[in-house]
Order: structure tokens, then C-alpha cells, then sequence
């Protein structure tokens, strides 16, 4: 049982610090005005262009970002 807890508790760690990890991409990329400006025209073009975006050189810079660590 207690592996178990442990291995639930590691999968919802990992969970977590994958949407963390999307989520400061995003943040980072709105903050760079990589997809244009907040018009709501473009709304749907911007949030295709968020999800496919990436800001740093891979997702630990964006964990470490999202973090405060760097």
C-alpha cells in the first residue's frame, strides 16, 4: 500500500510539473508578445500560436523559471 502512495504521489508530481511547465511557456511567450498583441480578433489565432510556441531552450529552463530558482 505504501508503494503505491508513493507512486500515485510521484505521477501527480510529474502531472503538476508538466502543466507548470506549459503554463510559464505561455506566461513567457504573452510577456514577449511572441503571438501578437491581446486584440480579441486574434484570440483564436493567439492561443494556437501559445500552445505551439516555446520561449526557452527546453522545459527544465522553463521548471527552473516557473520555480524562482534562476
Amino acid at each position: 500500500m505504501k508503494n503505491f502512495i508513493i507512486g500515485v504521489l510521484c505521477l501527480t508530481l510529474i502531472w503538476f510539473g508538466a502543466s507548470l511547465i506549459r503554463v510559464e511557456n505561455q506566461r513567457y511567450a504573452l510577456e514577449l508578445e511572441m503571438c501578437g498583441t491581446r486584440s480579441p480578433e486574434n484570440s483564436l489565432k493567439r492561443s494556437q500560436c501559445l500552445e505551439e510556441v516555446e520561449t526557452r531552450t527546453g522545459p527544465v529552463a522553463h521548471l527552473l523559471y516557473a520555480l524562482d530558482i534562476l
